[in-house]
């Protein structure tokens, strides 16, 4: 999967916000973050919000635009992959992501 960080402020503020969509096997990730709100957004995410370890603390499946979610007290990033692609991947509470760089 070809995960984008968006680790500084405009990147995280912006996010996918005037992207017409999202293409499998895309994924934003936004470290330093627990919550997050789908406004302006043109189409639906799977959010997968992880600890500081990169587990996953909990999914919210196929949010629409204009919503808010909350990763809950344990979140420290999220990942906003397209929606459906959580539960084809097969993710749970609990389970470790890892997340490698390349310089491509």
């Amino acid at each position: 999967m070809n995960v984008v960080r968006a680790d500084r402020w405009l990147s995280r503020v912006v996010g996918l916000m005037f992207r017409s969509r999202l293409e499998p096997g895309e994924a934003l990730w936004i470290p330093r973050c627990s919550a997050v709100h789908t406004c302006f957004m043109r189409f639906r995410i799977d959010l997968v919000f992880l600890d500081e370890s990169l587990r996953v603390t909990r999914i919210a499946e196929s949010v629409g635009p204009f919503r808010a979610r909350y990763g809950g007290r344990q979140a420290r990033s999220v990942l906003e992959l397209a929606a459906g692609t959580a539960s084809r991947l097969g993710l749970r509470a609990g389970d470790r992501v890892s997340v490698t760089r390349s310089d491509r």
